[in-house]
């Protein structure tokens, strides 16, 4: 028997996937997930890529690989290389399919499946219910654990692993409730505090010159892309008294935010003891109680961009510490004795 190897892409945008018509051919009408056969020496992912480009004139990342399909139609055995994916230019224009559409978990069998597309919709429907890290360019992520996120590990304790780690998973989150590049806001992400190693004041503009300056970066990213992550990283930093320039710096700004009440107090309490070792207690005392006032409480400066992050919620509760001075310097307290050892 005949065999034949293709590609498939599975497009995910928030929780829909992009199928397409047959608009020729034995399985006329019948719907599938575009892409298309691999020429000699192509890899799947390289065949994915040029085949959206030509069906779809479009541009896509390819992501983590979903299943293989193996399938015996009459005339040929179907090897099928199926793989998440996400787009990288706005616009999906059909070049041979008669028609197309986004589906959800809830009318993604509405349709008339090619019988070896049919087979993987299990997957991709719990795929659906799950955040966009499966987006995420498998090299692209290698590359960002083994070279950026241990850059991390010199940082101070309110700018670690952990912290950046957080970040990177909060961001993903959000990217369930907007149109965007998952793997534009993980790398955002992961780059958002490398600037820490010229000093915390700038460390914003210089994590968008590391951004722009990393060339690695083109292996996955265009020059606008780069720009945008730059953009991001630059425009996350809450005492920014301007509002980011786009979506993408928006979900990096609410994602570093991060507002856990005692957290944000610990952290102030901390940043406190190692910027300012001349203080005595009440000195740090004063200087948290006005931090607190002029960043979080009623009129402060920082801003929440995302209505979908449950920061709004967060941000309520200390505010109602803040608004209690007797118990913020409780919490204080606690913490200034947790770090000092020194009642």
């Amino acid at each position: 028997m005949k065999r034949i190897e293709v590609a498939a892409a599975v497009i995910r945008r928030k929780d829909q996937v992009f199928a397409t018509q047959r608009g020729y051919g034995d399985f006329k009408d019948w719907w599938e997930f575009p892409g298309g056969k691999m020429e000699p020496g192509e890899t799947p992912e390289e065949a994915l890529v040029r085949e959206i480009r030509e069906e779809l004139d479009a541009e896509i990342s390819v992501g983590e690989k979903l299943t293989t399909v193996e399938w015996d139609y009459p005339a040929f055995h179907l090897t099928m290389h199926c793989f998440w994916c996400s787009l990288r230019t706005p616009a999906l224009h059909l070049n041979e399919h008669e028609a197309s559409a986004w589906l959800g978990a809830e009318n993604i069998s509405a349709v008339k499946w090619l019988p070896a597309d049919e087979g993987i919709l299990p997957l991709i429907s719990a795929g659906l219910d799950g955040t966009p890290e499966g987006c995420i360019i498998p090299s692209l992520k290698c590359y960002i654990e083994s070279e950026i996120i241990p850059r991390y590990d010199h940082f101070d304790k309110g700018h670690d692993r952990s912290h950046v780690n957080s970040v990177i998973a909060q961001g993903l989150e959000l990217c369930r409730w907007y149109d965007v590049n998952p793997n534009i806001i993980y790398t955002a992400a992961a780059y958002h505090d490398t600037g820490i190693c010229e000093g915390r004041e700038t460390h914003h503009t210089v994590s968008a010159r590391i951004i722009r300056a990393d060339s690695e970066l083109r292996r996955w990213f265009t020059g606008s892309e780069i720009d945008l992550i730059a953009n991001a990283a630059e425009d996350h930093r809450a005492s920014s008294k301007n509002e980011p320039r786009g979506i993408c710096g928006k979900i990096l700004a609410e994602a570093d935010r991060q507002i856990d009440p005692e957290d944000i107090i610990r952290r102030t309490v901390l940043y406190g003891l190692d910027h300012y070792p001349e203080l005595d207690k009440e000195g740090h005392w004063q200087r948290t109680l006005g931090h607190m006032h002029e960043k979080y409480a009623e009129g402060g400066y920082l801003k929440l961009w995302i209505p979908e992050s449950p920061n709004a919620g967060r941000l309520a509760a200390l505010r109602s510490i803040i608004s209690d001075e007797k118990l913020l310097r409780k919490y204080f307290e606690k913490f200034y004795l947790c770090e000092t050892k020194i009642p």
